[in-house]
């Protein structure tokens, strides 16, 4: 058995306009596997395929064998596989911590959000919370900003804490749509190394599609590049990003 995502065919139109064609791809557990290619490859659709948002047309995904495609977003959220969207979507009327306390419930909890302030018998599951949110927003720097509402960060904290609550969540497969779009050069080194951290000590495995070609090569394991909704070329970073083909088509070199 197979463990991690596999590709089988995986098609997905839009009226006459096919985004994917018959994509054949594996990602690999605890490894870091990159989706790149030009605007309108396919790159995302593809990642709302595998997240659940969209449903294919053709062909399976699969998790360790077995078929996921179909199934809702939030049934395919809890086998594992957690997203994060290029436009960060955080509660942002929530603070911090409460952010991260949402991924940090166990499904089983049926608590809802005017039970926070209260006691009782919910608690101790709502103390649970509490600690392990605290701990992933101290793994990703985020804890002293705790108390902030989340519409008060700036666009690379928003990610920060999207990454604490995918590590709260305790995901498996992280999908991450652009991770470092839109961030200083700074926070992009911090966002690489807690994808890399989250890999090696974790375990984690990670699909992602980036257009910034350093934090690739920095990042990927195995890199499939998309063109025209279909993959093109597949391999090590340094073969297919030293690929003429993928050189003219993608970098204009």
């Amino acid at each position: 058995m197979n463990k991690g995502l596999t590709l089988n065919n995986v098609s997905k139109r839009f009226g006459d306009y096919w985004a994917l064609r018959d994509v054949r791809a594996f990602v690999p557990e605890a490894k870091i596997t990159a989706f790149i290619g030009p605007n309108g490859a396919g790159k995302t659709t593809l990642l709302h395929v595998i997240g659940g948002t969209l449903k294919p047309d053709a062909g399976t995904v699969k998790l360790e064998g077995e078929v996921i495609s179909g199934l809702p977003p939030h049934a395919i959220a809890r086998l594992g596989i957690g997203r994060q969207f290029q436009d960060v979507r955080v509660f942002k009327g929530l603070t911090v911590l409460q952010n991260a306390m949402v991924a940090a419930f166990p499904i089983s909890s049926q608590i809802c959000l005017p039970t926070w302030a209260g006691g009782g018998s919910e608690s101790a599951i709502l103390r649970q919370a509490e600690n392990e949110a605290l701990r992933w927003l101290e793994y990703v720097g985020m804890a002293d900003q705790r108390y902030a509402l989340a519409r008060e960060l700036s666009f690379g904290q928003q990610k920060l804490v999207s990454l604490a609550r995918l590590f709260a969540k305790q995901s498996r497969i992280l999908l991450l749509d652009e991770p470092t779009a839109g961030l200083s050069h700074q926070m992009i080194e911090k966002v690489v190394s807690l994808i890399q951290r989250a890999v090696i000590e974790q375990g984690l495995t990670v699909a992602l599609v980036e257009h910034n070609m350093s934090v690739v090569a920095d990042l990927a394991n195995w890199i499939h590049f998309l063109h025209e909704g279909h993959i093109a070329f597949s391999g090590a970073a340094a073969h297919v990003l030293g690929n003429k083909t993928v050189r003219e088509i993608y970098m204009g070199l």
